[in-house]
């Protein structure tokens, strides 16, 4: 069987893994020049995104085998809104990732469990390869292909800016900053490399190339950082959306190509490795890849309709809701592993916008 896989990141390199350890070996082609091309920054995986999945390292070593070290494990979360903070502690709240070309980053830990050669710097036509081989996988990290085919629907486009500092960080605590005049319709995020670096990102959507970059320098001031030289980054226009079927015929598109970010808080590094795990088993089994990744339909519908519904809010709404998650009660409900917070606050905010339009 011949496969081919568009892009090397943590979607194409998890499928290219677990094909590769079913006996197939599978052609890689990356348009960069190595793994990690993108900027070196830090993410978080925070576990309540996830539920009813308990632990995702350790749910994704089950069903693949591939093993992926955390930068840290997250035992604090603080959040702040304009006039209010509340402190969210926990055993096993979530984890901190490197991204990029850093050695630590999940792209190079990735590669380094794999033994299929990667073709770098090479760039093929989805028409060829459609022709040439048995599946292709879209792996691209973008929608521009499903976008260029009729099957992409954006729901947000965000920018993101960042940089990293240098200080003294206790790499088990991250702080998040909700505030409309800092990060319109987004937040800002404070997350540790490690003991002497982090990096700071300001998440705005919708936005443009001039706002995103106002809304940094307010950051900066605000947060009295001093961004470290030439470490600066800017994402733009990053589509996230729902794509109309993730399998065309021979063609399987996973990871930011197939749509799995979600729109709440932009986060997709696990779903989008299980989305690369499911296309290995959904060739090696032929089962169907859209009935295969059905479960991300919901979690996704309950992530924008969080997200429509905190796009709603100033920061008077964010104060009363931080003063809430101070409260003893709200914080075993978001502790709670057997509960899902994202869609019952779906569910909750969607009741009260419709009631507030019946009135």
């Amino acid at each position: 069987m011949k496969i081919a896989i568009m892009g090397a990141g943590l979607a194409g390199l998890s499928c290219a893994i677990c094909l590769e350890r079913k006996g197939i070996q599978p052609i890689i082609f990356e348009k960069h020049h190595r793994v990690g091309e993108r900027f070196p920054n830090v993410e978080a995986v925070i576990e309540l995104m996830h539920r009813p999945i308990k632990n995702s390292l350790a749910y994704i070593n089950k069903i693949s085998g591939i093993n992926l070290q955390p930068t840290s494990m997250i035992h604090t979360i603080e959040v702040n809104s304009p006039n209010k903070k509340a402190l969210i502690k926990g055993s096993n709240i979530g984890y901190t990732t490197i991204r990029g070309h850093d050695m630590r980053s999940w792209e190079c830990q990735l590669e380094s469990q794999l033994k299929t050669k990667i073709h770098f710097e090479q760039q093929h036509d989805l028409k060829d390869l459609k022709n040439d081989f048995d599946y292709v996988v879209v792996a691209t990290g973008d929608a521009i292909i499903p976008l260029n085919m009729g099957l992409w629907k954006s729901d947000i486009e965000p920018f993101l800016k960042g940089c990293i500092v240098k200080g003294n960080f206790n790499t088990g605590s991250i702080r998040i900053w909700f505030n409309q005049n800092l990060s319109k319709q987004g937040y800002v995020f404070f997350l540790p490399f490690d003991e002497n670096e982090a990096c700071l990102s300001v998440a705005a959507g919708p936005s443009s190339h001039e706002e995103i970059d106002k809304l940094w320098e307010k950051t900066v001031d605000y947060l009295n950082i001093d961004p470290l030289p030439n470490t600066t980054f800017k994402v733009e226009e990053m589509r996230i959306g729902k794509i109309r079927t993730r399998q065309l015929d021979n063609i399987i598109f996973i990871g930011n190509s197939g749509g799995f970010i979600e729109p709440f808080a932009g986060f997709g590094q696990i779903t989008s490795i299980i989305s690369g795990i499911q296309a290995a088993e959904s060739i090696i089994n032929g089962k169907n890849y859209n009935n295969l990744t059905k479960w991300y339909d919901k979690l996704y519908e309950d992530s924008l309709a969080l997200r429509h519904s905190l796009n709603q809010f100033n920061n008077d709404d964010f104060d009363e809701i931080i003063s809430l998650i101070n409260m003893h009660q709200i914080q075993n409900f978001i502790l709670n592993p057997s509960l899902s917070p994202i869609s019952l606050a779906a569910k909750l905010l969607t009741s009260k916008e419709k009631f507030k339009n019946k009135l």
